[in-house]
């Protein structure tokens, strides 16, 4: 049985499975303990330069492959607040050709790393501000 809901429900495979029984009461203080458990994990934080160790790390194992001749750069990453859910900011350069199954790979790292479980996260892929505009940077006007 549990094989068959863990396959109905493959797109939440950081879910936590437990059966209970109203008529004997199986399980069910370990419900509650797990719901605890759950609201923990949900409210971790992780520090930004331990995050870009991670993503690091991540990059250098497998580099991300890019989409039509662009490859993705990732410079670094922040947690956003908890509420409702732990969700991560990744900056870089041409983030939107990052493909979907790469996604799915960082995600799965940082689960194997840091936990999660029981709560769904979110990474927010940002492109860098361009702040030189045509290619220039900006210079110095006047003497010194």
């Amino acid at each position: 049985l549990a094989a068959r809901i863990k396959q109905e429900f493959i797109f939440i495979p950081w879910a936590p499975l437990i059966f209970t029984s109203s008529v004997t009461g199986q399980n069910v203080t370990k419900l509650f303990d797990l719901a605890t458990e759950v609201d923990e994990e949900r409210h971790k934080r992780i520090k930004t330069p331990e995050l870009n160790r991670w993503l690091k790390n991540v990059i250098q194992s497998h580099p991300p492959a890019g989409l039509k001749n662009r490859t993705p750069k990732l410079n670094y990453i922040v947690q956003e607040d908890d509420n409702p859910n732990p969700s991560f900011k990744v900056f870089g350069a041409h983030t939107k050709f990052l493909h979907w199954s790469y996604k799915r790979y960082m995600e799965r790292s940082f689960r194997q790393q840091y936990g999660f479980n029981g709560t769904p996260i979110k990474f927010w892929f940002i492109e860098k501000a361009d702040r030189h505009k045509h290619g220039h940077s900006p210079t110095r006007i006047g003497s010194s």
